[in-house]
């Protein structure tokens, strides 16, 4: 990479050098015009009515006059060109001008003036500075352009690869300076695409060798159950159901993980799936009352992810809660918001770590099981509809508040 950003510098400065130099030498051109011993008719016409009309002894136009030649303190190198019969031209401190011939007389020559300097604006010299500097706009956006090019199109790759996770075709060219940037990226999603094709591999492993053992396991406890005490026949049963609770966990999240190809986000009436979902937990209401209110509106989520996400989060509420539940949608701002609250002891300060896999803090102290994957499965259906999970205390029922966001949009 610091090649590229000498090169690019390197360019800059050179291309900027050749500009500067360019307009200087338009500038002097036209600021200060070469010297001439052509002089302009009007001049002698402007002189003339200047003497009529005043009375200033300053006045006068041009006249031919002869002087000593010693009379003029010149250069070695003037005085050369005076002896080969040049026309030299000499400016006193008034800014008056005068011309010389050298006579046939060796002593004497011929002087022609004064002629006074006119200077005449040039009507490209006020546009001069604007030029430059528009010019130097023009030169650093052409300069700064591919590069921004190539910046939005890196941009445009991620989030494709964020949206859907697949093999990525290089739009970077590497002539581009941000080629290595580029290279990096490619390099990590394809890491990426490797790591997700290991999880599937490693699901697809958990449900058929580990259920397998599992069976026999559970068959061959039955057999001898009649020959151990109880107790021991239950505490086999609970390793065994923790195992399968564990890989039943794991199977669900390799399957959310899996199905991330097939997110496809659709316009579905929330208050309709609001009540489906009421239904199924209805079964839990004689202990605990669960309420649910819904915005009757129709807005875009995939339908499969977000349902997995509310039943995990329906599911935690219930493992913690001791009287209430709340479940609530609105749509604020064109933000999707749907929350979970809860009466029970709340988070504390470890929401964030709770939204991590196999967390299980909450879960040791509760005497719950579990294996803290629910919460991270919800996050990642809040990452998949490109929105937030936040775990916050309720400040209606005082226990644990889980909020999911989304932006509504196709």
């Amino acid at each position: 990479m610091k090649f590229q950003f000498f090169r690019f510098y390197a360019l800059i400065v050179l291309a900027g050098s050749l500009l500067v130099w360019s307009f200087n030498q338009i500038y002097h051109a036209v600021q200060e015009p070469a010297k001439s011993y052509q002089v302009d008719i009007d001049f002698f016409f402007q002189g003339y009515n200047a003497s009529n009309n005043t009375s200033n002894d300053n006045t006068q136009l041009p006249l031919f006059h002869t002087v000593d030649a010693n009379a003029l303190a010149l250069p070695e190198d003037i005085q050369t060109l005076l002896k080969k019969g040049q026309v030299i031209a000499v400016t006193n401190d008034s800014g008056d001008t005068y011309y010389y011939k050298k006579n046939p007389d060796a002593n004497s020559l011929t002087q022609f003036g004064p002629f006074k300097e006119v200077t005449k604006e040039s009507s490209i010299a006020p546009y001069i500075i604007p030029l430059f500097y528009s010019s130097l706009a023009c030169l650093l956006l052409l300069m700064m352009r591919p590069i921004f090019r190539d910046l939005q199109k890196l941009q445009q790759d991620a989030a494709e690869f964020g949206r859907k996770p697949q093999a990525m075709k290089r739009s970077i060219k590497e002539s581009s300076n941000i080629y290595p940037l580029a290279r990096s990226f490619y390099g990590m999603s394809n890491k990426i695409l490797s790591f997700i094709q290991m999880n599937k591999d490693l699901s697809r492993t958990i449900s058929h060798e580990i259920r397998t053992p599992l069976a026999r396991m559970k068959f061959m406890l039955e057999i001898i159950s009649p020959n151990i005490k109880s107790s021991q026949k239950h505490r086999m049963q609970n390793d065994i159901s923790e195992i399968e609770s564990l890989v039943s966990d794991y199977l669900s999240f390799a399957k959310i993980e899996n199905e991330t190809d097939n997110i496809h986000r659709a316009l579905y009436s929330m208050k309709s799936f609001i009540q489906d979902i009421h239904e199924k937990f209805s079964i839990y209401e004689q202990e605990i009352t669960i309420s649910c209110h819904s915005d009757d509106v129709k807005v875009y989520f995939d339908k499969q992810s977000l349902s997995i996400a509310i039943q995990n989060l329906l599911t935690n509420a219930l493992r913690f809660s001791k009287e209430t539940i709340n479940l609530k949608f609105k749509l604020q701002d064109n933000v999707c918001v749907l929350s979970v609250e809860d009466d029970g002891p709340g988070v504390g300060e470890k929401g964030e770590a709770l939204m991590q896999p196999f967390s299980r803090e909450n879960i040791k102290e509760q005497n719950h099981k579990g294996f803290g994957l629910g919460l991270y499965i919800v996050r990642k259906v809040a990452i998949w509809h490109e929105g937030e999970f936040i775990i916050s205390q309720s400040s209606q029922l005082g226990g644990a508040k889980m909020e999911l966001r989304w932006p509504n949009q196709p």
